[in-house]
């Protein structure tokens, strides 16, 4: 049964962009992990997982073409059928993965995810979520991750569920409405306005672009680089005596380093930034992300400490103004320039990922490369200790 129809947001719309550019492609898969390092229960494992679902209204959306326009809508939930893997060990984790994430949705037919439990022969194991960009971000993956082990181990203890009507997709969506006839829309877009008086010439790193005929393959390969400790303990110590950011650390780094081997000083790197500006949304699955343009210029004068320091104050200033949308800033700026195709080609990314314990019960969270990345060079930044 349909009901009301929404309108997609604007992180929705920024995804369906790249879905109908990359057609047939799995671009916009995202899948998480977790391990839970406890013998399981594993048809306790399916109900929570399916009490997660029930409770969480953005697995319930679909879409579909109205007036020629896409529309969503939320649709009856039942309980979802989910598959129980025997796997032989950990390592066999990684080609579940693979084999899941290959799937390529029908984005108006049928479910946009779908999970597996995994078995492995001591009786732990753990659960993996393939889904539509459409309709969650890496942030639903580790929260949906935490709800579903709490929501376990209520149901292990017998203990009550507890829904939070106000932790809705669908208020998203309405607050998504007034933000757009809202003063603070009119102050973010003064903002971007402001920081983008001019447009800055787009860098990149000369070894990431093929050259070959076909530039539009968006087909990936990812590398995997440890910092040792040692090394990361003084980059801590570093930002603690001068109250900076890891992230901002490594952010300036980047940025001497493209200027370096793109001989550009003022340049965009792309940046993905949470968009959940309130506890509410923090504790609601769904696609929220924003990827904001955050514009670098490189003072050759400048000692590190002062252009590091220069990062943090801009990344304060972005931060303050993300709700104003990627694909807003574009559409402003091809007002001026028409032949605009985009304000970066290099993505820059932090995540914390470490065990996590919830109910006594103590998992390892992950997420998977599907394969595909839409700019030349991204830059994962995996916080593990």
């Amino acid at each position: 049964m349909k009901g009301e129809l929404y309108g997609l947001t604007n992180p929705q719309k920024s995804i369906l962009l790249t879905e109908e550019f990359y057609k047939g492609s799995n671009i916009n898969n995202i899948c998480g992990t977790a391990i839970v390092e406890d013998v399981l229960n594993f048809d306790l494992l399916k109900k929570a997982i399916n009490v997660v679902i029930k409770n969480n209204d953005s697995f319930n959306l679909k879409l579909i073409i109205d007036n020629n326009e896409i529309k969503q809508y939320l649709s009856d939930t039942c309980d979802v059928s989910i598959d129980v893997v025997e796997l032989a060990c950990k390592d066999d984790v990684a080609k579940l993965e693979n084999e899941l994430m290959s799937h390529i949705f029908d984005i108006y037919n049928g479910d946009l995810f779908c999970f597996k439990i995994f078995k492995f022969p001591d009786n732990t194991g753990g659960f993996m979520l393939n889904i539509h960009h459409l309709f969650a971000d890496s942030w639903t993956l580790g929260f949906v991750s935490k709800e579903i082990v709490r929501t376990y181990s209520s149901l292990l203890k017998g203990e009550d569920i507890l829904k939070d009507e106000e932790c809705s997709y669908i208020k998203y969506i309405y607050n998504e409405k007034e933000y757009l006839y809202s003063d603070k829309f009119k102050k973010d877009k003064e903002y971007w306005e402001g920081v983008f008086n001019t447009i800055p010439e787009q860098a990149t790193i000369p070894s990431s672009k093929e050259e070959t005929a076909n530039n539009f393959s968006c087909k990936a390969n990812r590398k995997v680089f440890n910092i040792d400790k040692v090394k990361m303990d003084k980059i801590n110590e570093f930002c603690k005596a001068n109250s900076l950011s890891v992230f901002n650390f490594f952010m300036a780094v980047y940025a001497i380093y493209i200027s370096r081997v793109s001989g550009i000083d003022d340049f965009v790197l792309g940046t993905p930034i949470l968009n959940r500006t309130n506890f509410k949304e923090k504790h609601t699955s769904g696609m929220f992300i924003n990827t904001a343009p955050f514009r670098v210029l490189v003072n050759n004068n400048l000692d590190f400490k002062s252009f590091v320091a220069n990062i943090a104050k801009d990344s304060l200033g972005m931060l303050r103004h993300q709700k104003y949308y990627y694909q807003n800033i574009l559409e402003d700026l091809r007002k001026r320039d028409s032949s605009l195709p985009n304000l970066y080609n290099i993505l820059i990314s932090y995540q914390v990922t470490k065990a996590n314990t919830e109910n006594g019960l103590t998992y390892n969270t992950r997420w998977a490369f599907n394969g595909n990345t839409a700019d030349d060079i991204d830059i994962h930044l995996s916080d593990l200790n």
